[in-house]
This record gives structure tokens, sequence and C-alpha cells, in this order.
């Protein structure tokens, strides 16, 4: 399907384009004289999988999320009965049950402490998902707006009297505008991504802390942002 047919708005990046190539009137231009346009077509194909692919990636991070909150929820737990198991160690004031009880109890809470850290990280880590999958969608308005232009280029080179009608400067400056949005949204992925780093930096350096780390129930990492 022609990528004029397509709207830059159903993808969330443009308004309604004042400039628009109607799908019908391509069918009278030579194939061989479509080049442009399918090259163009391609490219679109390939924004539009990147998209699909991001969106993936997006709905990923969110159950990373999700099990790192139970991990969350099940160390609070531990943290709770080690400190019922602290006072009831003290009652029976036995140096030695006290001693081990505070050190299990320590390390449940350095065990929360690192799967607070790591909800921190995969909450950033959607955050840099839903920026990518926006960079995604500028870059998809750009293919349909380079589609656009091969379109018209098309037409007129067809000699197509319905090219007359539209301005070429106008395709142009929907490229332009659309390019522009790409640019803002890479800033934004980076500015995310740097924010990212930190936090799993900090879940890992915690994580480090944690003693018998393998019977701690801590999600270890499986994603490579």
């Amino acid at each position: 399907m022609m990528g004029a047919a397509l709207s830059v708005a159903s993808v969330g990046c443009s308004s309604t384009r004042s400039a628009q190539v109607e799908e019908s009137w391509l069918a009278r231009v030579p194939e061989d004289q479509l080049g442009g346009v399918r090259e163009a077509q391609s490219e679109r194909r390939i924004a539009q999988d990147a998209v699909t692919r991001s969106d993936v990636a997006l709905n990923d991070a969110r159950r990373e999320l999700e099990v790192a909150k139970r991990n969350e929820d099940a160390a609070k737990a531990r943290l709770e009965a080690h400190e019922a198991a602290l006072k009831a160690a003290r009652a029976t004031g036995q140096s030695d049950n006290i001693n081990q009880a505070q050190s299990e109890r320590k390390n449940a809470e350095t065990s929360l402490n690192a799967a607070q850290a790591q909800v921190r990280y995969r909450e950033q880590a959607i955050q840099t998902m839903e920026a990518q999958k926006e960079l995604r969608e500028a870059e998809l308005a750009v293919a349909d707006a380079k589609l656009d232009m091969a379109e018209y280029q098309a037409l007129e080179a067809n000699q197509d009297v319905r090219a007359q009608e539209l301005s070429e400067a106008d395709f142009s400056a929907a490229t332009a505008d659309a390019q522009r949005k790409v640019e803002e949204s890479q800033r934004k992925l980076q500015s995310e991504q740097r924010s990212e780093q930190q936090a799993r930096a900090n879940w890992q350096r915690m994580r480090s802390q944690v003693q018998g780390y393998g019977g701690s129930g801590i999600e270890s990492e499986q994603r490579n942002p």
C-alpha cells in the first residue's frame, strides 16, 4: 500500500499533512519510474518494524519491573521475619542467639536495599524503552514524509498535471519537521540511557553487598539495555 495513504498521525508523531498524493494517482506511473517510491516504501517498512520491536521491548521491560516488585515484596517479608526472630533471640538473653539473629537481620536488610534498587533500575529501564519507542515512531514519521516526497516526484516526472497542484516545498518542510523531531527524541533517549546506566550501577553495587546472594531471592540481571 502506498505510503501517502498512511497518516503520520497514526503513530502519534505529527498532525495531518498539508500536501498529499492520492494512491490512485500513482497507478498511471510506469513501474520502471517508481524506483524511488519502491525504495521509500522499503525504508518505511523497516521503520515500522523498528516501532513494533520497540513496543515489544517496552512490554518486556514492564514485565521485568513486575518481577522486581515481587522480589522486593519477598525481601520485605524476609526482613520482617528476621526482625521478629531477633526480638525472640533478645528475649532469651543468649548472646550467641542474639548475634546470629542480628547478622541474619542485617543480611535481610541488605537484600531489601538491593531489591529496592532493582525496582528503581527497572522503572528507569521502562522510561528508556518509552523514549526509544518515541524515537522509532519519529523515525517512522520521517520515512512517511520521504515516501510522500518520492510519490510526488514520481508524479511530477510523469508529467501528471495533478502534481502541479502540490508544492514540493510543503513536502520538504514536512520532512525537515519530522527530522527535527527525530533529533529531539535522540537527545531524550540519550538522557534516559545515562540515567538507566546510573540506576543499574547502583543496583549492581548494592547487589554485590548481599551475603549469600544465591539464596537471597533477588533476580539476577537478564537484560542488557
